[in-house]
């Protein structure tokens, strides 16, 4: 009887933790951010060094604002390159944030897309030097939509970016947060354990 009221405030203890530190945490979602830029960095820098053995497309749009056709296996190997790269960018927010991973991983891919979108911006309105993501060959979603014959494909291409980033982030957030699941669920058990174990001696005594 003892022990059993005392799982139940154990659990009843760890809700109140996740609700207290829980939902979303900007710092973790920024930190998962850049982590997903790093690997999206270091990923294109591994195929460009493959002397152009493995087509790759990141954007629809070529660096002077020229809308480019869109090359199928080009894509597919892009939006692979983005999910990886959010996959582990939303692992490092969800185990950063402990709680709520899946929030936090979406997180970070969704503000990568908010700075997509600023810097599309700056390059439309400032001039395409400020636009640094489409001079470092990075996603460009946004940039087509002032070209003067948007395409169906593009226009496909950079929707299936974005959503392969937010999956990505979405689905390494639910993996990050899994390591503090199971630390929390090793906690409860010591502490019923011990509790039952004092509990015995007591009555023992």
């Amino acid at each position: 009887m003892t022990t059993e009221s005392t799982i139940r405030g154990t659990e009843a203890d760890m809700r109140s933790v996740v609700d207290r530190f829980g939902g979303g945490d900007l710092i973790a979602s920024i930190l998962g951010m850049f982590t997903a830029l790093g690997v999206l960095v270091l990923l294109g820098a591994l195929i460009a060094a493959g002397d152009a053995s493995i087509s790759y497309q990141m954007n629809a749009i070529d660096i002077d604002g020229n809308l480019t056709e869109v090359e199928v296996v080009g894509a597919l190997v892009a939006l692979a390159v983005l999910f990886v790269s959010f996959l582990v960018g939303g692992l490092a927010a969800g185990r950063s944030a402990r709680y709520d991973g899946a929030i936090n991983g979406a997180g970070a891919a969704l503000l990568f897309v908010l700075l997509v979108a600023v810097f599309g911006a700056l390059g439309k309105f400032a001039g395409s030097q400020y636009n640094a993501f489409a001079v470092a060959g990075l996603p460009d979603w946004f940039s087509q939509f002032g070209a003067n014959e948007v395409t169906l494909k593009a226009v496909a291409a950079g929707a299936a970016g974005v959503v392969a980033s937010l999956l990505g982030g979405y689905i390494g957030g639910v993996v990050g947060e899994q390591y503090h699941r199971k630390a929390d669920a090793a906690v409860v058990q010591e502490t019923v354990t011990n509790n039952g174990s004092r509990t015995g001696q007591l009555v023992h005594r």
